[in-house]
């Protein structure tokens, strides 16, 4: 019998014993609660252009920080990006701080199983092209999910978006640019 996990600071426990006499009910100790302890992570990222507005044909480059502050070194935390459909030309590289590792580069929105020391981080510059259509905004973003067997001690900070306005070439049409 299993009996439902409680959260202890950053610690989830199953409660149980080895020892039937200390168990509620008086649980023979074939029925005894397994311990199972959850390390704690802590992932975290960041995203950004540096920019507000973007003009259409307009080469923009992204930086995706995944940062991992946590006390535990993390193997297999999943890297999801979703990019707007008016970009194009869409390539990316990734750099890795010492014990960490994420593929070298690709084409595409980068999705990708990356490892990250504790107190580690990966780096993507993702680098697109503005349709010379686009109208209304672009957007670029990113989550990233920790292995299963952890516990995320701050998952609100596991995803952000940049969002940029595209300008209208047309307000420039009167001659103001000059």
């Amino acid at each position: 019998m299993r009996i439902p996990h409680l959260l202890l600071g950053a610690i989830a426990l199953t409660v149980g014993a080895a020892d039937a006499q200390s168990l509620p009910g008086g649980y023979a100790s074939e029925d005894a609660p397994d311990v199972e302890l959850l390390p704690p992570a802590d992932v975290s990222v960041t995203l950004s252009d540096g920019l507000d507005t973007v003009a259409p044909g307009q080469i923009v480059t992204w930086t995706l920080t995944v940062n991992n502050v946590g006390i535990n070194g993390l193997a297999g935390v999943i890297l999801t990006t979703a990019l707007s459909r008016n970009l194009s030309q869409i390539s990316w590289t990734c750099r890795a701080t010492t014990g960490s590792q994420c593929t070298a580069n690709g084409a595409g929105a980068p999705n990708d199983s990356i490892v990250i020391a504790s107190r580690g981080s990966v780096s993507y510059r993702v680098t697109a092209t503005v349709s010379p259509t686009a109208a209304g905004m672009v957007s670029v973003s990113i989550s990233a999910a920790i292995p299963s067997g952890y516990i995320d001690l701050t998952p609100d900070n596991n995803r952000a978006t940049d969002t940029d306005v595209v300008l209208d070439e047309m307000i420039f049409a009167d001659g103001f640019d000059s």
